[in-house]
């Protein structure tokens, strides 16, 4: 060991601010991960968790903006620029145009949108279970904490604040997150490869692939997290290059965020601590800005949060895939999932949303991209502080897609898991371009590269995301759009829907239940019938068909039971041997035998009128009752 870096630990032992920033650290993490009981836990969060991500937010808002400003000043405009940002927005505006804006990952999507209300309501990152209309503004009655990290909820509920909430907000979102993402690949591809064709290449192999085109429509946190990872990449570059304050503010508070984004971008965490220290070795001293002693704080509710997992097994959701998986992480998972890898990657029936071409490039260039990673790092002081700080950037990224290998369900062929693999896609980009401009010296190469990828666009891409053939075999998403497509068509949304579903319908502001909610409270649900409460009561089930006989036989998870009366309102066929169908209540009978009907009749009131003192009093006893009764 060299007398430099022999110097630079002895600072760092020495140096008392390391060990109290150390010790907060700690601290923190001992309190939220054992100390707090794990019901005060989710308490603590649903209290709290707003308010922390806000001014984390906020502070990071500022520590970007003058870092931005500061890059303005030398920053001129020129044609190059120009055309860089046509080619985003034709590529951007691709993806819009052969996809519908709706929910694709259900149910995460339509609970990131009950989070994002609630955030906007209540300021609690919950999602709502049960909600009123009953004394005129609608009103959440009861909310969940959701196991999903909640920076996206969080900034679709700011989205709410300044515009009203609407249930469509995620998806324009999405739009925006959607441009940003391709002018964030475009300026990192072109600063790693010192070339503006690298920033094109990157830009068209994103466009060409209709996974992205999906989460760009979508409701889902997935752009949200490639958009961080980029931040986080472009700022490690920017504190390699000039480790001061301003840089290492604005990285820690980004990679905070990015850890709140998805749960395994946390692991972020220790390679941006390694390149923090290795910036400090460039410098020749230690520096701690003062936002940076508010991290340990900003990252408790991630913390809390995830107590959940410790005392409910069911969130694994390791019963519900059928996998026989009894833990959520092993390494027997990894030959299957290296084998659903590469379904996905080379399937050429159009049923996934691939890009066969990026598969076969990217994947070629990532063992190239392995061996540079680790010349760069084994003599870190003799290279680039980009190339280093991208190699450490390649070190995060290889351990999350490790730990999608290493997970029951990780199955990149899978409608719900495909999502996955956009971490290895930037990590393929990331290898193509540092692989062609350190190793390739044929000079057309980029300009061969980008029309290949053109070429790949047009002959696979665009077909692909016109039939969409990848949304229409995904179950949940058919029956979905036809929520939303009878949500549409109602004048009112004065009804009550009881469906598995019920969150979707809770967030377009229509009272909701859910199937075994309602199996338990027949009577409430009775009460209401008998009283009008709702102008109808619908329910949302399905009914798998014998093929022989054509028979229909209800799911045991959407049968209400007993004591139903049902008038069908309409059908749709889901999948092959799969049908869905809204029926309306138009009877409950309940234990007693005694039968509720949906009656419209009027009679002519005998008993003189009440006085207003006797009404108001009628009608708090009356809502009180109406509330217990709500299923």
């Amino acid at each position: 060991m060299d007398g430099f870096f022999y110097s630079m630990i002895t600072s760092m032992i020495r140096d008392r601010r390391l060990w109290l920033f150390g010790l907060c650290g700690l601290l923190a993490f001992v309190i939220a991960r054992w100390a707090i009981p794990t019901g005060s836990a989710v308490a603590v969060v649903v209290k709290c968790g707003y308010w922390v991500m806000l001014l984390n937010a906020v502070l990071f808002g500022w520590a970007l903006w003058r870092l931005l400003r500061a890059e303005s000043v030398t920053w001129r405009p020129g044609k190059r620029d120009l055309w860089a940002l046509i080619l985003v927005l034709a590529v951007g505006s691709m993806w819009q145009a052969h996809e519908e804006r709706g929910f694709k990952i259900l149910a995460d999507e339509v609970l990131l949108l009950g989070t994002s209300m609630d955030l906007h309501y209540e300021r609690e990152p919950t999602y709502p279970i049960r909600a009123t209309d009953v004394q005129g503004p609608f009103q959440v009655l009861q909310g969940v904490l959701d196991k999903r990290p909640f920076f996206f909820p969080f900034l679709v509920s700011l989205v709410h604040d300044l515009t009203g909430y609407r249930p469509t907000n995620p998806f324009y979102v999405n739009v925006v997150l959607g441009f940003i993402f391709l002018g964030l690949i475009y300026v990192i591809a072109t600063k790693i490869s010192g070339t503006r064709w690298a920033g094109s290449l990157a830009v068209l192999l994103f466009g060409g692939l209709p996974l992205m085109a999906q989460q760009a429509a979508g409701g889902g946190f997935e752009l949200l997290n490639l958009v961080m990872l980029l931040a986080v990449l472009w700022l490690a570059c920017r504190y390699a290059e000039r480790p001061d304050t301003a840089s290492m503010t604005a990285l820690c508070l980004a990679v905070v965020l990015l850890a709140q984004t998805r749960y395994e971008s946390a692991l972020f965490i220790l390679p941006v601590g390694g390149l923090v220290i290795w910036g400090w070795t460039r410098l020749g001293k230690i520096i701690l800005p003062g936002s940076v002693w508010l991290t340990p704080l900003f990252l408790m509710p991630y913390v809390l949060q995830n107590r959940q997992f410790d005392t409910n097994s069911s969130l694994w959701e390791l019963a519900g895939q059928g996998s026989g998986a009894t833990t959520p992480f092993s390494l027997s998972y990894l030959p299957d999932n290296l084998g659903h890898a590469l379904a996905f990657f080379f399937d050429t029936s159009g049923h996934q949303p691939n890009s066969i071409f990026f598969a076969v490039v990217g994947l070629v260039a990532l063992p190239l991209f392995g061996i540079w990673m680790m010349r760069i790092l084994r003599s870190a002081r003799e290279n680039s502080p980009t190339d280093v700080a991208v190699a450490v950037f390649g070190l995060g990224l290889l351990a999350v897609n490790l730990l999608f290998m290493a997970y029951f369900w990780g199955q990149f062929d899978h409608p719900v898991i495909r999502r996955l693999s956009l971490s290895l896609h930037l990590g393929m980009v990331l290898a193509i371009c540092i692989v062609i401009s350190r190793w390739v010296r044929w000079r057309p190469v980029w300009s061969v590269a980008c029309a290949a990828t053109v070429i790949a666009l047009f002959v696979q891409g665009l077909p692909a995301m016109a039939k969409r053939s990848y949304e229409r075999d995904y179950t949940p998403g058919v029956e979905m759009a036809w929520r939303a497509d009878f949500m549409s068509r109602q004048s009112e949304n004065d009804f009550l829907f009881i469906d598995q579903d019920s969150v979707f319908w809770i967030t377009q502001h229509v009272a909701a239940t859910p199937i075994k909610q309602a199996q338990l409270r027949r009577e409430g649900l009775a009460y209401h019938l008998r009283n009008h409460s709702f102008s109808a009561m619908y329910v949302f089930q399905r009914f798998t068909v014998d093929e022989a006989t054509g028979r229909l036989t209800i799911d045991p998870e959407d049968d209400l039971g007993p004591g139903f009366v049902f008038q069908p309102v309409e059908d749709r066929r889901i999948a092959t041997l799969l049908i869905g169908r809204i029926s309306k209540i138009t009877a409950i009978e309940d234990e007693a035998g005694q039968i509720s009907r949906a009656v419209d009749f009027v009679e002519l009131a005998t008993e003189p009128p009440l006085t207003s003192e006797q009404l108001d009093k009628a009608k708090a006893q009356y809502l009180e009752n109406w509330i217990k009764q709500l299923p």
